[in-house]
C-alpha cells in the first residue's frame, strides 16, 4: 500500500472511532414513571401521617379512660379463674400478682352477686319487650373494667337483650367499685338469667 492510502485509511478509521464515541449515553426518565413515583411518595406520606395521628388519638383515649397501657383480664367461669396480662398494652404490662388478682376477682364476683336482683329486674324488663327470650335461659357475659384505683371504667354485656336492658345494666355497673388497688383490671363473669 502506498503512503497516501495508509493516511486515508487512518483518517477514515479515526473518523469512524470519533463518530462512535461522541460522549456518554444519556438516559431520560419516563414521565409516567416519575408521576407514579410522586403519587406513591404522597400516599406513603399520608399513610405515615395517619398512623401518627391514630397512635396519638389512642394514647389520648387511653389517658382519658384512665388506662396506662397494661391491663389484666380476669375471666370467671363457674369456679375457674383465668388471668391474662397486658391486654391492649402491646406486651410489657405490669406483673400479675396472683393474690391481688384473686382478691379483686372475689370482690367483682361479690359485686355481681349483690346486684343479682337488680340484674334480674333488667332481664324481666327485657322479657316484656322481647317474647322470643321468654322460653329459654340466657347466659349473660358481664365484662367490666376498672381503673388501677378500683373505680368503674366501662362495661359491656353479651348477648345484648336490647337498648333498654343494656341501659339498665350500665346503670347497675356504674355503681360498682373495687376497694382493692391493682393494675387496671377487666373482669368477665357469666350470669344465668331465667324467667321467674
Amino acid at each position: 500500500m502506498t503512503r497516501t492510502s495508509w493516511t486515508t485509511l487512518a483518517a477514515l478509521l479515526g473518523a469512524a472511532l470519533a463518530a462512535g464515541c461522541k460522549g456518554e449515553t444519556k438516559t431520560v426518565d419516563n414521565p409516567q414513571t416519575l408521576e407514579d413515583l410522586k403519587k406513591c411518595e404522597e400516599a406513603k406520606k399520608q399513610k405515615d401521617e395517619l398512623i401518627t395521628s391514630l397512635t396519638n388519638e389512642k394514647a389520648q383515649w387511653m389517658r382519658d379512660k384512665g388506662q396506662t397501657g397494661g391491663e389484666i383480664v380476669v375471666t370467671i367461669e363457674g369456679n375457674a379463674l383465668t388471668v391474662k396480662g397486658s391486654v391492649g398494652g402491646g406486651g410489657g404490662g405490669p406483673p400479675i400478682d396472683p393474690k391481688l388478682a384473686s382478691a379483686a376477682s372475689k370482690q367483682f364476683i361479690d359485686l355481681v352477686a349483690k346486684s343479682r336482683s337488680a340484674i334480674q329486674k333488667c332481664y324481666e324488663q327485657a322479657l316484656k319487650k322481647d317474647t322470643s327470650i321468654q322460653a329459654r335461659t340466657i347466659t349473660l357475659t358481664v365484662d367490666a373494667a376498672f381503673t388501677d384505683q378500683g373505680a368503674y371504667r366501662d362495661a359491656s354485656f353479651a348477648p345484648s337483650l336490647g337498648a333498654t336492658f343494656d341501659s339498665c345494666m350500665k346503670g347497675i355497673a356504674q355503681r360498682w367499685a373495687l376497694t382493692e388497688k391493682s393494675p387496671a383490671m377487666r373482669f368477665k363473669a357469666q350470669v344465668s338469667l331465667t324467667p321467674s
